[in-house]
C-alpha cells in the first residue's frame, strides 16, 4: 500500500469527518444516537479540530520523499487513529451511541492499520542519521 494513497484517503476522511463535527457537532453526534450538552459539544469540537489537524498533516505529507519524515507522520497518525478507535469503543461499550457508531470505529481501525503498515515500511528503509546541525 502506497504511503501517498494512505495519506490522501486519511486526509479526506479526517477533513470530512472532523470538519462536519467541528461545524455541526450536534447534527453529527445525533446521527450516532448521541446528544451533546454544552460541555460535551465543546469537547467534541476539540476532538474534531484534532482530526482536521491530522488531515492537514496527511495532506501536506504527500510530497515527502524522506523515510524519516514518513516515519514521523505515519507514527503520529497511527497513534491518533488507534487511540480514537479505543476511545470510541470504550464509549460504545459503556452504552453511549447506537450501532451506527461502529462505522466510525471501523474507519478508525482501517486508518490505524494502514498508517501502521506505512510506518513499518518506512522503518525498514533506514537512512543514515543526519547531523543535528545540518
Amino acid at each position: 500500500m502506497s504511503p501517498r494513497i494512505v495519506a490522501t484517503a486519511s486526509a479526506v476522511a479526517s477533513l470530512v469527518l472532523g470538519g462536519i463535527g467541528l461545524v455541526a457537532p450536534q447534527a453529527f453526534s445525533s446521527a450516532f444516537g448521541v446528544s451533546l450538552d454544552r460541555t460535551s459539544e465543546a469537547l467534541a469540537r476539540l476532538a474534531c479540530a484534532s482530526y482536521v489537524g491530522f488531515g492537514v498533516l496527511a495532506w501536506l505529507s504527500l510530497g515527502l520523499t524522506d523515510a524519516g519524515a514518513w516515519r514521523a507522520v505515519a507514527g503520529a497518525s497511527a497513534v491518533a487513529w488507534g487511540l480514537g478507535a479505543a476511545v470510541t469503543v470504550i464509549s460504545l461499550a459503556s452504552g453511549l451511541g447506537t450501532t451506527q457508531a461502529w462505522v466510525i470505529v471501523a474507519i478508525q481501525l482501517v486508518f490505524a492499520v494502514a498508517w501502521s503498515v506505512v510506518l513499518a515500511r518506512a522503518a525498514s528503509r533506514r537512512e543514515p542519521a543526519a547531523s543535528p546541525i545540518a
